[in-house]
């Protein structure tokens, strides 16, 4: 799986330097960031980093952030991408399902649209539980089943050779049983993000925000983008993790 995004670099950052590219990473950034405590000071694990979108947020945000992914090139940007801004997190090679580090070693980890690749997805959040300390943040993110965007991807799979044959999409209920399935876990909180449709035209485009609150507001269960947060039991810090607005 490594090999097939060691390709993907480049057109990741291509496609959030585009209006609608720019529109997503704002809306999925915010629902994934009102599930999460106070960063300042934290040391936060974060896995399957890609390219370092998700790595720099974390760091403008006071994070003391650990970075891991299995494909060199992606580690690259994440580096080319992190430097400019004056951050330089550590960014390691290595596997969801082994990580590298001792247990109850992180205040946090974190993982964006990793786990919609990986096989074994209770193994590799068993991991993330193991590394984290008591009282510390896991949070979650994957790319719904139910929503324009994945039907547009799977169109463009049948088409041609693409990434997108290789994910599972998931489910509300599958982001919360992965949670839910690790008894070391608790209050569990859950947001959805990216109602707006996937065509970039510049008419469309602007009435995305408010397509967006819409969708907010009604609950849909269409977003494009699950986010789900919980806290490890036991004492320590940071504090405890948001309910969804």
């Amino acid at each position: 799986m490594a090999s097939a995004f060691d390709d993907q670099a480049a057109e990741y950052d291509r496609w959030y330097a585009t209006p609608l590219g720019q529109l997503v990473d704002r809306v999925e950034k915010a629902a994934l960031f009102a599930l999460l405590p106070e960063l300042k000071g934290s040391l936060v694990l974060e896995v399957g980093c890609g390219s370092g979108n998700i790595t720099e947020a974390l760091a403008s945000r006071g994070a003391q952030v650990v970075g891991l992914d299995l494909s060199a090139p992606m580690l690259a940007a994440a580096r080319r991408r992190v430097k400019p801004e004056g951050f330089s997190p550590p960014l390691i090679r290595g596997q969801a399902r082994a990580l590298p580090f001792p247990g109850n070693s992180f205040d946090g980890v974190i993982s964006v649209l990793a786990l919609d690749f990986m096989p074994d997805r209770p193994g590799a959040v068993s991991e993330m539980v193991r590394v984290l300390r008591p009282g510390g943040f896991l949070a979650l993110a994957l790319l719904n089943r139910y929503s324009l965007w994945t039907l547009k991807r799977l169109l463009k799979a049948w088409f041609k050779p693409s990434l997108w044959r290789e994910i599972r999409f998931a489910t509300s209920q599958e982001i919360r049983r992965l949670l839910t399935g690790q008894p070391d876990l608790e209050d569990i909180s859950a947001r959805q993000a990216v109602f707006f449709p996937p065509w970039a035209t510049p008419f469309l485009l602007r009435g995305y925000p408010a397509v967006e609150s819409l969708g907010h507001l009604l609950q849909l269960p269409t977003g494009a983008f699950l986010a789900a947060a919980a806290r490890k039991r036991g004492a320590g810090q940071p504090g405890e993790v948001h309910n969804q607005a």
